[in-house]
């Protein structure tokens, strides 16, 4: 498909990739690796910040489950799910993390009776054995990040833990972080292979940023883990040139499908496009929230920025949240239906498996989908 030829965007329609409402909670900055490819800063890691104090944390996580509440009133049953991924930095670095877990469970209770929700997290799993049992009391999964930088120590601390989840039942999923240094690189495959010899539930994650220029051969070797995933893809590929700034895939591995033709899948969308997405019709908003516990503000996802009075940025603070929500209940009653967003940005930073058009009315028709007016 031609960049031009692009006009709607939307995920594949299967019960194994369904789309519930993702929160996103960027909990602490510290982390107890320090990756190449993790940037230091606020996309990344920095271990020069405190971590956020307590209070603080229970309030993000009253007004998120309040803001999701809203969300979900206009959702059909079968889409009432939400998902929290509380990540880092490394999360389980936090010193208050089973306080704040056990806090997500108990403020959950009072909304149990509209939607459902699966409290996840993102992590090295490099914990204790005991911490690590007081963890998944208080969630329903795991993303296991496998990083080949690591020290074996805490490789093995990491695949101890995923025994452990597994023993227990949680529902995991492992990703593996492929580096494509030659130092490295090999160590990223040796532990595909062996997830895929122990039938662990593991995908490969393609890097954004600087250290993201796969080539050729890394490609070819990457094709029996990736699905929807083959030469034709390798072909549209610049092996020059940084990944993040060609092709994005659903962060979660979902396919997606393009142009309303819903049995066709495919792996990679194209990060920009010719006329660039700046005036397509997005419902971002309508399956994301990212809570930034260090600066304490919200927005529409942690890469995407696209606010609804057609700005970028941060589009409420721990502060003003509250009245944020009070407007956006009043605006969805009023019009008896979510609002949507109007893309102000010629690239799709994120929120790529969120329904979206250049056509306003194919939107409106694939929320029906998902919404109930």
């Amino acid at each position: 498909m031609t960049d031009n030829s692009l006009h709607t965007i939307e995920p594949a329609y299967h019960p194994k990739s369904k789309m519930g409402f993702l929160v996103d909670w960027l909990l602490t900055l510290k982390c107890n690796y320090d990756c190449t490819y993790c940037p230091v800063g606020p996309i990344g890691h920095d271990n020069s910040t405190e971590h956020p104090p307590l209070d603080k944390c229970l309030q993000m996580l009253q007004q998120m489950y309040r803001y999701v509440d809203v969300i979900m009133g206009y959702k059909k049953n079968a889409f009432r799910d939400a998902i929290l991924n509380v990540y880092g930095g490394e999360a389980l670095y936090h010193p208050e993390i089973e306080k704040i877990l056990t806090a997500a469970t108990k403020e959950y209770e009072k909304y149990s009776s509209r939607w459902r929700i699966r409290r996840r997290l993102t992590t090295n799993a490099t914990a204790t054995e005991k911490k690590w049992k007081t963890v998944c009391e208080h969630l329903e999964g795991i993303t296991f990040s496998y990083h080949s930088q690591g020290p074996d120590k805490m490789k093995t601390l990491f695949k101890n833990n995923i025994e452990y989840a597994i023993k227990i039942k949680k529902e995991y999923d492992i990703v593996i972080c492929m580096y494509p240094h030659k130092d490295f690189w090999q160590d990223c495959l040796d532990f595909l292979n062996f997830c895929q010899t122990n039938n662990l539930n593991a995908r490969p994650k393609l890097l954004d940023g600087w250290t993201g220029v796969y080539n050729t051969e890394q490609l070819e070797q990457l094709k029996p883990y990736i699905k929807n995933f083959d030469s034709k893809d390798i072909a549209i590929i610049n092996k020059d040139k940084l990944l993040t700034n060609q092709f994005r895939g659903c962060c979660g591995g979902r396919p997606m499908c393009t142009n309303r033709n819903t049995k066709d899948y495919t792996t990679l969308l194209p990060r920009t496009i010719s006329d660039g997405y700046k005036g397509w019709h997005c419902s971002a908003n309508q399956f994301f929230l990212h809570g930034n516990n260090l600066t304490g503000k919200y927005f529409t996802n942690k890469d995407c920025r696209v606010r609804l009075n057609g700005q970028a940025g941060h589009f409420a603070t721990i502060d003003t949240i509250d009245a944020y929500i009070d407007d956006l209940q009043k605006t969805a009653q009023i019009q008896n239906s979510l609002p949507t967003l109007k893309c102000v940005q010629s690239r799709c930073n994120c929120g790529t498996c969120a329904p979206k058009s250049i056509h306003k009315e194919n939107l409106i028709e694939i929320l029906k989908i998902y919404n109930t007016v």
